[in-house]
């Protein structure tokens, strides 16, 4: 048993039609999906979940490739990502559901909302936006303020190349470099790198993992196509991080959605569910309690 985790929290997999999905469901009430982001696990929640499920039914998978989920063979665009979580809510029995997905975890969120609107009630990215809408692209370009580690990992084989072995180093710098790194330093601690350092190092979890970043150029085609034929209708709110990516994703999801919310967390970096989880719980609370 994970010692960071309450027993009623421990996972158990679920056998979908082109995967395996690690999760763990806890809690009463409305359904709420949480999507962690790259390079993390379901993990990433551990301190959201037991606030959340005081209130709701809270659905915490690793995502596909990530964890103790399956590791495809191919199909982390995003769109086919969001296929599978919507079959796994089907499958847990809900046909409504709340989502919030921090990172890659938002960009996975956008078309499960847009393809399956009548089972989204709300959406809410952390530090997320849409790729290939608005000025997304200067996430990518460290020119233009965005991050090398696009590129880095959309490349083939060089990740798995150079990372082997050394995921827990690659880890530390990302989580504790100035930018979009952590403004909360003990919110991931040397044990909690420990858990993802591992899970990287996982057979063919650096492959798995890459595809969503490898996967982004179709994924900018699917989310335009979708922005012009299925406008979110849901409400929307975009969460951003003072010492993260702030609200820079935020005009990407207005233009795929007619009203979108926003709110800025101070004292918080790029990781905003371990580092400020007391403030997402309770902005996650208001925009479920303010639904019709």
């Amino acid at each position: 048993m994970n010692a960071h985790l309450p027993a009623a929290a421990e996972p158990r997999r679920h056998r979908l039609p082109g995967a395996v999905l690690n999760c763990s469901v806890t809690g009463a009430g409305p359904a709420v999906l949480l999507l962690h982001g790259w390079p993390q696990t379901r993990y990433a929640w551990r301190f959201v979940q037991p606030l959340l499920e005081q209130h709701y039914t809270v659905v915490v998978p690793d995502l596909p490739g990530f964890g103790a989920s399956a590791r495809l063979p191919g199909g982390y665009d995003k769109k086919s990502v969001a296929a599978i979580l919507h079959a796994l809510m089907s499958h847990l029995g809900f046909a409504t559901f709340h989502v919030v997905g921090h990172d890659v975890g938002g960009q996975i969120a956008y078309p499960l909302a847009a393809c399956y609107p009548a089972s989204v009630s709300s959406l809410i990215f952390v530090e997320a936006g849409i790729p290939g809408l608005g000025h997304s692209e200067r996430a990518a370009n460290p020119l233009l303020g965005g991050s090398w580690h696009f590129g880095f990992n959309m490349l083939d084989d060089l990740p798995e190349l150079l990372l082997a072995g050394r995921e827990r180093p690659y880890l530390e710098y990302l989580f504790r470099r100035d930018t979009i790194g952590l403004f909360v330093t003990e919110a991931i601690g040397d044990a909690d790198l420990d858990v993802y350092a591992r899970a990287l190092a996982g057979p063919g979890a650096v492959r798995a993992t890459m595809g969503y970043y490898r996967s982004l150029p179709a994924d900018i085609e699917d989310n335009r196509a979708l922005c012009r034929n299925a406008p979110l209708a849901m409400p929307v709110t975009v969460v951003g991080a003072r010492y993260g990516i702030g609200l820079g994703w935020l005009d990407s999801v207005r233009e795929a959605a007619p009203a979108v919310s926003s709110h800025l967390i101070e004292d918080s970096g790029h990781y905003v569910p371990e580092e400020q989880p007391e403030q997402l719980v309770s902005l996650i609370g208001t925009t479920i309690a303010e639904l019709p």
